[in-house]
């Protein structure tokens, strides 16, 4: 068809679909293909995630962030020549061990300062693995190594079974919709980012390649960021760790990066005779007395590039007062001023998060 570039397959599936709609035929396009045909910078797949499954998070930024996608190969990074020798390899990682130990320590004594004052907030982070492309047993390794790392970063990690129990109420995961997880997970649990790991594969046999596909959706502004293809050649099966380590590593970083885009919010999951319950609590750093404004709408700032810059809050149209805190990391408030909140509305702390 004139005007119609082969080259587009975005243009050709939403075409190809009204047509099919329209005809009435019982045969329906390919939309589960991961091939790409030549010329075409997307499969049928990755268009129909991204038009269909993903509406919510749908954004020219990240179309143009896809394009250019390729995978990180992490011996190329670490030897800094791309051979990936042995020797440069280890020297490298050694250096990056180093780095991290200073890393953990900076951590530690900023948390230990940050409890003698009261003011440290921490934010929960979740991981969702996609059980079709990764296997059970990598999964659990991996969520382990979160698990593990969740100091290191001063955050709260949330396991993908608390996710997948939340959900399991819903059909959010049965369709793929990622804008339905994101809004009902950053209620409760009340989880700030979602690491989402797409794929992960180890080889049968060493050596061979790792190979994994994961990235980060921050809940709180509602944008998915580029997702990440990692590389990694494995010497033996020890390595394997070192891979899932990784991967978390990146997650963490990659959601820390992002973190300064709003202030520490949470959100109101449930109430009860005039009692509002919020999906954080001693854990995440509130204590009893802190007063916390509801915030019931916000505007998020763009840079030229379209990518977030800033969340600004609009004016509080409220006030909750931390009665108690509860189970894991839970607490309880009552309404001090304004009209009571909704399920949808921030709640934002007077004081300020470090």
């Amino acid at each position: 068809m004139k005007g119609v570039s082969a080259a587009n397959p975005i243009v050709c599936l939403v075409m190809l679909l009204a047509l099919a709609t329209a005809s009435g035929c019982e045969s329906s396009p390919d939309i589960v293909s991961r091939d790409r045909a030549p010329g075409q910078k997307y499969s049928a797949a990755e268009v129909r995630e991204i038009l269909v499954d993903h509406p919510f998070l749908l954004s020219g930024d990240y179309f143009r962030e896809r394009q250019d996608l390729k995978p990180i190969v992490l011996s190329d990074i670490l030897s800094g020549a791309g051979k990936g020798s042995p020797e440069a390899l280890k020297e490298s990682q050694e250096a990056q061990e180093k780095r991290l130990a200073k890393l953990e320590a900076a951590v530690f004594e900023g948390r230990r300062a940050g409890l003698a004052t009261g003011d440290l907030l921490r934010w929960k982070v979740g991981f969702l693995v996609d059980t079709q492309g990764v296997p059970s047993y990598l999964a659990d390794r991996l969520l382990t190594q979160a698990d593990r790392l969740s100091v290191t970063y001063d955050v709260l990690f949330v396991h993908h079974r608390d996710l997948e129990q939340v959900l399991s109420q819903t059909d959010c995961l049965q369709r793929h919709d990622l804008g339905c997880i994101v809004r009902i997970t950053a209620i409760y649990p009340g989880v700030r980012f979602l690491a989402l790991v797409e794929s992960l594969t180890v080889p049968a046999s060493f050596p061979g390649t790792a190979k994994a596909r994961f990235g980060v959706v921050d809940a709180g502004v509602g944008y998915r960021f580029p997702l990440q293809q990692m590389e990694m050649p494995l010497k033996d099966a020890a390595d394997v760790e070192t891979f899932l380590e990784l991967i978390a590593r990146r997650s963490y970083e990659q959601a820390l990066d992002h973190k300064g885009l709003m202030p520490w919010t949470t959100h109101v999951f449930s109430d009860q005779k005039g009692e509002w319950f919020v999906s954080a609590g001693h854990r995440s750093g509130l204590m009893v007395g802190d007063l916390l404004d509801i915030v019931g709408e916000g505007r998020l700032v763009n840079s030229p590039t379209g990518t977030p810059a800033a969340w600004v809050p609009g004016n509080a149209k409220g006030r909750l007062r931390v009665e108690r805190l509860f189970g894991d990391d839970l607490a309880v408030c009552v309404l001090v001023s304004g009209s009571p909140p909704q399920m949808e509305d921030w709640l934002i702390p007077v004081r300020t998060a470090k």
